[in-house]
């Protein structure tokens, strides 16, 4: 988890290289009112100070069991190197530690079938937000155990050089 404002400002960095610079999602920032309640989770390079990963998650205003995830972010240059699924991983347990009864996600249409390889299912139709498809997508916080998955990865933390 983001420990200190500059982690918080690095993962907001980052989202706005991935959303507003690369996907153009947004015009000029992603943040909005859900950033100053949310956990930020990062995920740290070992052998420099580069943020490779970013996700958010926080309670809803109006059930604080029901917890939503969303803005995960890789760094371009370090995509497809397992870091988006630590940091899903990473969200799922932090989240079950804060005691909610759900976690859903907004997830980007492309990015579905990640979640679903780890547990997670659809909820209701896609829909478009800022011009890209999205799905609700929800994992059973009773059931999901992020080490049980056949291809589940070992590791305690990443170890990208």
């Amino acid at each position: 988890m983001a420990q200190n404002k500059e982690e918080i400002l690095a993962a907001l960095a980052l989202r706005r290289l991935v959303f507003v610079n690369e996907q153009r999602l947004f015009e000029k920032d992603d943040s909005d009112e859900h950033d100053q309640r949310a956990i930020h989770i990062n995920a740290w390079s070992r052998k420099n100070p580069l943020l490779l990963g970013t996700v958010r998650c926080y309670p809803e205003l109006e059930n604080p069991k029901v917890w939503w995830g969303g803005r995960l972010a890789v760094h371009p240059d370090y995509r497809i190197k397992g870091i988006g699924v630590y940091l899903i991983r990473a969200a799922v347990e932090i989240v079950k530690n804060q005691k909610a009864d759900r976690f859903l996600a907004s997830v980007q249409f492309q990015n579905v079938t990640l979640f679903e390889k780890l547990g997670w299912k659809s909820v209701g139709e896609p829909f478009h937000y800022h011009g890209h498809p999205h799905q609700i997508m929800e994992v059973d916080l009773n059931v999901y155990d992020a080490s049980s998955s056949p291809n589940a990865d070992k590791r305690q933390s990443v170890g990208i050089k």
